[in-house]
């Protein structure tokens, strides 16, 4: 199975369609500023399925900004509870649909960032008749929209790494988790761990990166043109560490 590198075009490239948004997700923890590593950062890891509205402190995750490290603490434990099994929020994780405005036509798929790909309904409706895995849509709360245009946020399961000589990292900081991390420009995959349940997905090690494989780029192709495109990802069989020095 070959496996590509799902991206928005850069700005040289000409665009089949016209669409952009200015839109956010609705709830978002804080940034964090670490009394440890002194080091104020804040990831963009989406979780657009994720209801916040029953939490009491939603409405203190409302406005993004950065906190102490004990403020950002007591707010992510409160929100841990409603993340699926086996994930840990991180500072900046992003919660429910995409809420704003659109401009513009929009064509079968785009990414507003390599992270946040966004599908209309038609060829959602077409993805999953063919079968394509790994599909949770959310749909965007998005005025301007032409007439009978919806438009989905595909929240994309983490499966999968890219390859270890293609992530260089650092030491990971044990108050707040910061850890410097160097990823490749055309980063490739670990071919020894390949996903093989999921037609799209995020590396864990690299979840600002979108990786699809052969059978969704030709259902992709059934639709006409998007504004997306795909470079073929290597993929490397054997795996080895590596560190920044």
């Amino acid at each position: 199975m070959r496996f590509y590198q799902l991206q928005r075009p850069g700005p040289s490239t000409p665009r089949h369609w016209s669409g952009s948004l200015s839109a956010e997700h609705i709830w978002s923890l804080p940034g964090v500023e670490c009394p440890t590593c002194h080091e104020t950062w804040s990831g963009q890891f989406a979780l657009p399925s994720v209801d916040l509205s029953s939490l009491p402190e939603r409405d203190l995750l409302l406005e993004p900004r950065v906190e102490p490290h004990t403020e950002y603490a007591r707010l992510a434990s409160r929100v841990q509870p409603f993340l699926p099994s086996g994930m840990t929020s991180e500072p900046g994780m992003q919660f429910g649909p995409l809420r704003g405005t659109a401009h513009g036509a929009f064509g079968p798929v785009s990414a507003r960032h390599g992270w946040e790909v966004l599908v209309t309904q038609d060829a959602l409706r077409h993805l999953q008749a063919v079968g394509i895995r790994g599909l949770v849509p959310v749909r965007a709360e998005l005025q301007g929209l032409d007439a009978g245009v919806v438009l989905y946020e595909l929240e994309l399961p983490s499966r999968g790494l890219l390859h270890r000589d293609a992530v260089l990292t650092g030491p990971q900081c044990p108050t707040c988790g910061w850890q410097e991390t160097r990823i490749s420009p055309e980063p490739w995959l670990d071919g020894d761990a390949l996903p093989h349940d999921v037609d799209i997905f995020r590396p864990t090690n690299g979840s600002t990166y979108t990786f699809v494989n052969a059978r969704f780029v030709e259902a992709l192709a059934a639709l006409g043109p998007g504004d997306v495109t795909f470079r073929e990802a290597n993929v490397v069989p054997e795996s080895r560490s590596g560190s920044v020095h």
